[in-house]
């Protein structure tokens, strides 16, 4: 037979799920529960991870490299944005790849040098 109660799940259980919504995070009342505390701040981090923006033709390296299915080692990227998808081209061979949670992972944006070509008349 199965409960009609369910279980209550609250912050101060440490939970591991930390992907929860700004909107809710927002609701909550201070805590001094370390558990709660540590939940906030891992939600927190993920939300700004996930606010990042990127422009097509950025250049970007992950913090870790990754092993493609093609056997390409590759940790520096140029962006393509494809409408709301995202492509990562790889700068030296051209080879497209995608990346699975690219949002979820550390990386940073490469500074570059753009050159901008002036026009005589």
């Amino acid at each position: 037979m199965s409960s009609t109660n369910p279980t209550r799940l609250t912050e101060a259980m440490g939970p591991c799920e930390d992907h929860c919504p700004r909107h809710i995070l927002d609701l909550l009342t201070p805590t001094d529960r370390e558990h709660a505390i540590d939940w906030r701040r891992r939600c927190a981090e993920n939300l700004m991870r996930r606010a990042r923006r990127l422009e097509d033709g950025d250049r970007i390296r992950l913090e870790t490299p990754l092993t493609f299915n093609d056997g390409h080692v590759g940790q520096e990227f140029v962006v393509e944005k494809r409408g709301r998808k995202l492509c990562f081209r790889n700068p030296e061979t051209g080879c497209r790849y995608r990346i699975s949670r690219f949002m979820d992972r550390q990386w940073q944006v490469v500074p570059t040098t753009k050159v901008h070509k002036t026009i005589f008349a």
